[in-house]
């Protein structure tokens, strides 16, 4: 289900943990440089029912809330997988 923050403490803490280490939000606030993340930006416009609010931010229940397109700045670009690499948890169909 979409999470939405109870209040700002909880949406400051929520940014700190994935928005603030994510690769797809760069913007530096004293330069002036580099790209906001869409997401963040439509939680911030947007009500939690209205359509245009991002599906990314999740929380199920008894789960913390995570964002699903958090990408670390640490981890350096995503490698693509293998073609030659069986995934495990796909069932290709089969059952």
């Amino acid at each position: 289900m979409k999470y939405r923050p109870s209040n700002g403490t909880e949406g400051a803490i929520f940014q700190e943990r994935f928005c603030d280490r994510c690769a797809h939000d760069d913007y530096d606030m004293e330069t002036g440089e580099g790209t906001s993340c869409d997401i963040l930006m439509r939680t911030m416009i947007h009500g939690v029912d209205e359509p245009e609010y991002p599906e990314e931010w999740q929380q199920e229940p008894g789960e913390v809330p995570r964002c699903t397109a958090f990408l670390s700045r640490d981890d350096g670009p995503v490698q693509p997988k293998c073609p030659n690499t069986i995934d495990l948890f796909d069932q290709g169909g089969k059952a």
